[in-house]
């Protein structure tokens, strides 16, 4: 009998010890405040943060507003929801409009990170809080985009944590310690592609990353949601492409990174003239029609993300991407890998790369620059001139940049009458400079433009339909 009351004894000393010890308990972790924000913010604990002491529930209890927070974190769209997500998978959405100043985040040992409002039906109260997510609305919000067809889907990351996914266990391989082995494995909630891009009509599509790199994808795969950012993953979920900004399902074939060796193939054979149209969208040409252009036999092409006139132009020219060449941002210019003028001399042929007022990048040959010199507020007709000059002095390679169309499109939209007039004017520009002219003939453009309502009226630089999709002439001038 006095065996078993000391046993007893020992078992409720030991049940005493785990109700209090701090190795049992449940240690909160970090709450992360992320999706539709300017930046993400994660909070450890009260630091820094105005802590406000509030009764809830008939109990006193310290908190911090969950306002401030967001307000910090910058979200980025007047309207839309948040999603209070726990570890557990437990969650609660919420009007972005209805926090206001007595919207609180409690932190115990208990619970966690909780949202508390008195306001809000108790199911709002999630406790052991994982993820403060904000899927915000409206236009401009970074998104990835799914391209199939002329269809665009637009899916904001915020929104992306919506989405419905799937789970799926990962094997991520196998350890051996002698004769024993374990395989690590991790739960993984994935996003297939199926939902948006009908692998039927294509099996693979073009992934764009935000390092600039392109890769053939499977449409089998997964998204994976990353708070900011969303990765592709292959149909195994182990293989990932970090960043991932498009998938675009039917991507042209034809790249702009092609040009550098087309051209120094003609190169070899004759004489070639490049004419790049600055800001021209394939879709604004169908539009159009110019008609010497539209005697001509056009394709589509797709160019390179971000798409800005100095990282798509640093492709066109060097025929890499720009994890390749380094020019990832507008005000970069030394590029990293050797130029179109460079393997020119290296054949012993002459070059010429006719431009506007700016230049752009640091070639291996100095620009001839043009200013506005007749003051019509464009450089089109003097870059004309100078390009008509250095065909007249037999230059075996001749680069010309027109900026009109481009600047045109910015300030009345990419669809309006006056980028059409503007893109009349260029094609009588090209049409004269063909005259005369023996050899090979490209035209393209670096990027497209998308109509906005804002004081420009066109803009570029997304992964969108849009900006990608670039016309491409080739021909052979006799």
């Amino acid at each position: 009998m006095q065996r078993k009351i000391v046993f007893v004894m020992h078992i409720l000393l030991i049940l005493a010890i785990f109700q209090t010890s701090p190795v049992c308990a449940w240690h909160p972790g970090e709450l992360v405040i992320t999706g539709d924000v300017a930046q993400e913010v994660v909070l450890a604990g009260y630091q820094g943060w105005e802590v406000v002491g509030l009764e809830y529930r008939g109990e006193a209890q310290e908190a911090i507003r969950l306002l401030p927070v967001l307000q910090y974190a910058g979200v980025l769209g007047a309207e839309g929801s948040i999603f209070l997500s726990a570890y557990d998978g437990v969650g609660a959405v919420l009007a972005l409009g209805e926090i206001t100043e007595e919207c609180y985040l409690r932190l115990t040992p208990e619970y966690g990170w909780q949202f508390i409002s008195e306001h809000h039906p108790r199911q709002a109260g999630v406790k052991f809080l994982e993820y403060v997510v904000v899927a915000a609305a409206g236009p401009d919000l970074p998104c990835l985009r799914l391209i199939s067809g002329t269809t665009e889907t637009v899916i904001s990351y915020g929104s992306l944590f919506a989405v419905d996914s799937v789970q799926r266990l990962i094997i991520e391989g196998e350890a051996k310690k002698g004769d024993f082995t374990a395989a690590p494995f991790s739960r993984r909630s994935l996003i297939p592609l199926a939902q948006f891009l009908n692998k039927q009509e294509a099996a693979a599509a073009v992934a764009y990353l935000g390092d600039g790199s392109q890769v053939e994808v499977s449409l089998a795969g997964y998204l994976e949601w990353r708070g900011q950012s969303a990765d592709y993953l292959g149909p195994d979920g182990r293989s990932r492409k970090a960043d991932v900004k498009a998938l675009w399902a039917d991507a042209p074939e034809t790249a702009v990174t092609e040009l550098l060796s087309q051209a120094l193939d003609a190169l070899g054979e004759g004489r070639v003239l490049i004419i790049l149209v600055d800001g021209l969208g394939f879709f604004e040409l169908q539009q159009v029609q110019p008609p010497f252009l539209s005697s001509r036999e056009v394709q589509q092409a797709r160019t390179v993300f971000p798409s800005i006139t100095p990282v798509a132009l640093a492709s066109i020219l060097t025929g890499a991407l720009p994890s390749e060449h380094g020019i990832t941002a507008r005000g970069m210019r030394e590029l990293q890998v050797p130029d179109l003028f460079f393997y020119a001399s290296q054949l012993g042929k002459s070059s010429a790369l006719v431009e506007g007022n700016t230049k752009i990048l640091n070639t291996s040959i100095r620009p001839i620059l043009n200013p506005d010199l007749d003051g019509d507020g464009s450089t089109d007709y003097e870059v004309f001139q100078s390009a008509q000059e250095q065909l007249a002095a037999g230059v075996d390679l001749v680069f010309v940049h027109f900026h009109g169309y481009d600047d045109t499109a910015h300030s009345c939209g990419p669809f309006s009458p006056e980028a059409g007039e503007k893109l009349l004017e260029l094609d009588g520009y090209i049409q004269a400079l063909c005259q005369g002219f023996s050899g090979t003939v490209f035209v393209l453009a670096d990027h497209g433009q998308h109509p906005t309502s804002r004081d420009k009226l066109g803009d570029h630089g997304l992964a969108s339909l849009l900006d990608l999709t670039v016309p491409w002439f080739r021909w052979e001038q006799p």
